[in-house]
């Protein structure tokens, strides 16, 4: 059988936000010190295969990543490409990890643009949900994953940037949650991304900033801990919902989570903490991570199950 470009066409766009769980899943598990580098280059790699399918996808359909960055929910979370893209290109050392790092910042600026001009055009408060907060506020990912010093400027002003757009964003997102109309069901796995910015913002201060600040940063731990907390009540029905490619949204967040955590303890010890401080939070990254692990593997083997050829092969007969 040859090869058939139509079938680019089905791939989902939300699948680029399993690919950065993927990849971030990978990277973060380097924190327990057994793999000398193999999960981050496994995450990376299984990551790239799914980011190459969607490349593949925008290059031969162009008209449907038009047609996603126009979609109130969609739009907000193609620019997990970008994200995923700079994920992978840590696990790429020299020239052709900044290179890529550095495309992939540039792709995500282009995503934000895209976005900022549809949603200012037809801006609706009900069409508000947490995945907005992927194009202003993702871009921290570029922080977690910079590639050393000479990039050092750009990523400190990234993060500055995503860091105001989340204090501006969420007593808003707060308000639509709570007093505009409910998120339409096939919407709601993007309010498991409420856990995400507090703690990607955390985790990328403590990675660009030498000498960070102990008061922003127990306001972003706090922030991001009773965040999470909120997500894994919010799961019980979340996870029962019928399975959609929407389900990435679940992934990342768990993710960075566990990894915000793992970099605080990190701060923790340098800056001397009481020892019982410093083992109770390493203990709380250890669960944050386990559970991510289970979750970023829910997900991953329903898109297989949803996207086996055998099933859609039943479905067309």
């Amino acid at each position: 059988m040859g090869f058939n470009p139509g079938r680019l066409a089905a791939a989902p766009t939300p699948m680029a936000g399993l690919a950065l769980g993927i990849a971030s899943l990978g990277w973060c598990w380097e924190n327990s010190g057994l793999f000398a580098g193999q999960a981050q280059r496994l995450g990376a790699v299984f990551a790239a295969a799914m980011l190459l399918v969607l490349l593949g996808k925008f290059l031969l359909h162009p008209k449907s990543l038009w047609q996603d960055l126009a979609h109130p929910v969609v739009g907000s979370v193609v620019p997990t490409f970008a994200m995923a893209t700079m994920v992978v290109s840590k696990a790429i050392s020299g020239p052709v990890g900044a290179g890529l790092w550095l495309l992939a910042v540039l792709l995500h600026l282009l995503f934000l643009l895209a976005f900022c001009f549809h949603r200012l055009r037809q801006f609706e408060l009900s069409h508000m949900v947490p995945s907005w907060f992927v194009p202003p506020v993702g871009i921290i990912v570029a922080d977690v994953a910079c590639p050393g010093a000479a990039m050092l400027p750009l990523a400190q002003g990234l993060l500055w940037f995503g860091i105001i757009c989340y204090g501006l964003m969420l007593p808003l997102m707060l308000y639509r949650l709570i007093f505009a109309a409910e998120v339409p069901d096939a919407a709601k796995p993007t309010i498991a991304i409420l856990a995400a910015p507090a703690s990607l913002s955390l985790a990328g201060y403590l990675t660009v900033v030498e000498q960070p600040s102990p008061l922003l940063v127990s306001l972003l731990l706090g922030i991001a801990v009773l965040m999470t907390g909120i997500i894994y009540l919010a799961f019980f029905k979340l996870l029962r919902l019928p399975f959609s490619p929407g389900f990435a949204a679940f992934t990342f967040p768990m993710v960075i989570g566990a990894t915000a955590l793992f970099k605080t303890e990190a701060c923790f010890r340098q800056w001397q903490l009481p020892p019982q401080t410093v083992i109770q939070l390493h203990g709380l990254a250890q669960l944050e991570l386990a559970v991510a692990t289970v979750i970023v593997s829910y997900v991953a083997l329903r898109y297989v199950l949803y996207f086996n050829p055998l099933r859609q092969r039943a479905l067309v007969g």
